[in-house]
């Protein structure tokens, strides 16, 4: 019998004191704040070296329109794809995003409308806007992951592992999902892509393909990591949520990959 390690981390990077109205700063909102925070100084950084096309102010409004993107799809896909029923019944709560509930589908979904509406202002490709997007949102994914394991949600399966976790809402030992995740949809997809935007010169004449790709890998790393995820909504035929939607995603990002393939496009936000 393995002495399994209790999950006793508090989701508080700072608490205040009972009499205020905001309980404190949570890791989460330090995770979201961390990857808004890197996303600027990459941007800067490309921008110096002579690498991306976009100034300053295009740089904060892209990062404005990315955040707006993610907030909105996040929230409305996870009342959309998770919990249809309950907030059709309390519509108000879908603000209350201070309570948590976000789907990355949904997120997705959310900032490629956003990259869509900025192209269109600036015009840049939406392709080569979202082939940017990848390192930024593939690191923001990495944090997001390792603040849900730091609140102990969003666990995984009953396993009996060595490295299986007791959370606190199961005395059961579990899968540490959460950990999978921010591994393969974050950190290695984010390293990927780092290497792709250095190495790859398909960048400039084959926008999108980078996005492209993220949308399969992604895809396909998540429908394998779910199986290691308790279903923290109603299965979909034999699929838990996320694997029904990231088959999706899969199918999307080879359509789009031969797209942009076949038809290259125009204005690329790399110098």
């Amino acid at each position: 019998m393995f002495g399994y390690w209790v999950h006793n981390l508090d989701p508080f990077l700072v608490k205040f004191p009972p009499s205020w109205s905001i309980q404190g700063i949570r890791w989460y909102g330090v995770a979201y704040l961390s990857a808004f925070v890197f996303a600027a100084w990459f941007l800067k950084h490309e921008h110096t070296r002579g690498r991306l096309k976009l100034n300053g102010t295009q740089q904060q409004n892209f990062l404005f329109a990315i955040f707006c993107g993610m907030l909105l799809g996040g929230r409305l896909g996870y009342a959309l794809f998770y919990k249809f029923d309950y907030y059709l019944a309390r519509p108000l709560e879908i603000f209350a995003v201070w309570e948590g509930g976000m789907a990355s589908h949904g997120g997705l979904i959310g900032i490629f409308l956003a990259l869509l509406l900025f192209g269109r202002r600036y015009r840049y490709s939406v392709f080569s806007l979202a082939d940017l997007t990848v390192p930024l949102g593939t690191f923001g994914i990495f944090l997001g992951r390792c603040a849900n394991f730091i609140n102990g949600e969003l666990y995984g399966t009953v396993t009996d592992v060595p490295w299986a976790v007791i959370f606190p809402n199961s005395p059961l030992p579990r899968h540490p999902s959460q950990l999978y995740e921010a591994g393969g949809e974050g950190l290695l997809l984010f390293l990927l892509s780092l290497h792709f935007i250095r190495k790859n010169t398909r960048l400039k004449t084959r926008p999108g393909l980078l996005a492209s790709r993220f949308l399969i890998y992604y895809g396909l790393i998540r429908y394998i990591l779910e199986i290691f995820r308790e279903p923290d909504a109603k299965l979909i035929d034999c699929f838990s949520r996320g694997q029904f939607y990231s088959i999706f995603m899969v199918l999307i990002g080879a359509g789009c990959c031969f797209y942009v393939k076949k038809y290259p496009q125009g204005g690329c936000v790399f110098g």
